[in-house]
């Protein structure tokens, strides 16, 4: 396996895993906290940062350009994942949490954290950000990827036919070589002769008497 295949399967096993890694980093929040849990919609956002780095590892022979957009939209995903995430706890410093129980919950506060929660969203970060680096690798690999040779035009390298040579305008005026036995060609046959033309002759006719006029 030379250099260049080499380096064309780096970059699609480090975009295949950056997939797969966006994709644990979506499901785990749920496996731990439940589909009841705060930060379980994190899924969608995560499953379209895998979506896009498995664009990357399928479309990456398209050019540099297509993959740096599907990078890009992977990460913008990712990061909006963990804002969204991150916004729980910073909502619930800022407007307060419900007393524990048996004590009532006032209207408008939401119950602290509870500790799936907040295993989830550690573990949720950590795989995401771990994605987002290692699709920044594959990236790399394909910009250091030395990029197609110049187009040169194919090269004739049958030899080219020779021309015929111009036709001797001075050889159809020469005589024809005469035939006969002694060039190994039959003399060709007699024509009929045709019968010589005669005349026919005609009668003379007796000459004109003009006869006078009559009184």
């Amino acid at each position: 396996m030379n250099q260049a295949e080499s380096q064309e399967q780096r970059l699609i096993w480090a975009f295949w895993l950056a997939a797969g890694l966006a994709v644990l980093a979506g499901v785990l929040p749920v496996l731990i906290g439940g589909t009841s849990s705060r930060v379980a919609t994190v899924i969608v956002p995560f499953g379209v940062g895998a979506a896009a780095f498995a664009g990357c590892a399928v479309l990456h022979s398209q050019g540099r350009g297509v993959t740096s957009a599907l990078y890009f939209l992977a990460g913008l995903a990712l990061v909006y994942g963990m804002l969204a995430m991150f916004s729980l706890p910073l909502q619930l410093a800022v407007l307060g949490t419900c007393p524990a129980p048996p004590a009532a919950c006032t209207d408008g506060l939401q119950r602290p954290l509870t500790v799936a929660e907040n295993t989830g969203m550690g573990v949720a970060a950590a795989f995401a950000i771990t994605s987002i680096f290692v699709g920044f690798f594959g990236l790399v690999v394909l910009f250091r990827r030395p990029g197609l040779p110049a187009y040169t035009p194919p090269v004739r390298k049958i030899p080219p036919i020779a021309a015929p040579a111009p036709a001797d305008p001075f050889a159809a005026a020469s005589p024809a070589k005469a035939t006969g036995p002694e060039n190994g060609s039959a003399p060709p046959p007699d024509e009929p002769e045709l019968p010589a033309h005669h005349e026919e002759e005609r009668p003379e006719l007796p000459p004109h008497e003009s006869t006078p006029p009559t009184t």
